[in-house]
C-alpha cells in the first residue's frame, strides 16, 4: 500500500466533497453562480496538490482551504469595486457641492443621464436602481431577480459605461 493516496484517490474526494463545498461557499458568497465557478476553479487546482496528501482527511482539508481563500479572495475585488464606484460618486457629489454656479450645467448633465438612462434596457436599469439607489448589494440583487452575480456586475458597469459616454462625448 501507498504512503500517498492516488490521483484518482484524490479525484473521488472532490466529487464526494463537491456538493459540501458548493454550499460551504454558496453560504458565504450568497451566489451560486459564483459559488460554482469557484469549484470549478478548486477542481482545475487539484494538479497543484503538494505534497501529496496521505489520505482523505487531508485532500478535504485542502479542499475547504482553497474554497475559503477563493471565496476570501473573490468577497475582496467585489468590495474593491464598489468602493471604488462609491468614490467616483461621492467626488463627482463634493465637486457639485463646491461650485454653486455650476447648477445650471448640473441640471442639463441630469437631463442628459436620465435620457441616457432611458436607453438602458428594463433589467439594466432596474439593476442600477437597486444598487445605487436602494443600496442593495451584488448578491442581494441577483438573488432578487434570479440572475448571476457577475450578470448584475456586467450590467452595472454597462449601465454606468452608458452615462459616463453620454457626459463625456467624444471628441471631435
Amino acid at each position: 500500500m501507498s504512503m500517498f493516496f492516488s490521483e484518482q484517490d484524490i479525484y473521488l474526494t472532490f466529487l464526494n466533497s463537491r456538493p459540501h463545498i458548493q454550499r460551504f461557499l454558496n453560504h458565504r458568497l450568497h451566489c451560486q453562480e459564483t459559488a460554482a465557478d469557484l469549484v470549478q476553479d478548486i477542481y482545475l487546482r487539484l494538479m497543484l496538490l503538494k505534497p501529496p496528501p496521505r489520505n482523505e482527511t487531508e485532500v478535504r482539508a485542502w479542499l475547504f482551504t482553497v474554497a475559503a481563500n477563493l471565496s476570501v479572495d473573490h468577497l475582496r475585488r467585489q468590495k474593491r469595486r464598489g468602493e471604488l464606484l462609491n468614490r467616483y460618486l461621492e467626488q463627482n457629489e463634493a465637486d457639485d457641492a463646491a461650485a454653486p454656479e455650476r447648477l445650471v450645467q448640473a441640471r442639463d448633465q441630469l437631463g442628459i443621464v436620465q435620457s441616457a438612462l432611458a436607453e438602458l434596457p428594463d433589467q439594466c436599469a432596474e439593476i442600477l436602481f437597486l444598487s445605487r439607489v436602494e443600496g442593495l448589494s451584488h448578491a442581494q440583487i441577483a438573488k432578487n431577480l434570479g440572475i448571476s452575480c457577475s450578470w448584475v456586475e456586467k450590467q452595472l458597469a454597462r449601465a454606468l459605461l452608458n452615462c459616463r459616454k453620454a457626459l463625456d462625448p467624444p471628441e471631435r
